[in-house]
């Protein structure tokens, strides 16, 4: 796992939003969201999110991808 997508899961979790999980594999990071959240809101939210986290990052900036859905609907995101 690179050292910018540690950091990035790492952030992520300090945020302790409440049932959310995250997972990664080679290339990406999958958030998965409770049902009745709306997959719309939270993508909103997370793509403004993303723009201030991404400032506390001090590794080398990757290509990285952000699944995030749950058995509803998922969308991607990519930075």
């Amino acid at each position: 796992m690179s050292a910018y997508k540690d950091e990035w899961i790492q952030l992520l979790l300090n945020q302790k939003i409440p049932g959310w999980l995250f997972a990664s594999d080679r290339n990406h990071i999958f958030i998965n969201i409770p049902d009745d959240q709306n997959i719309d809101e939270v993508f909103l939210d997370f793509s403004k999110r993303v723009k201030l986290l991404g400032a506390k990052l001090k590794s080398k900036p990757e290509k990285l991808g952000f699944f995030i859905g749950n058995s509803v609907d998922s969308k991607f995101y990519e930075l």
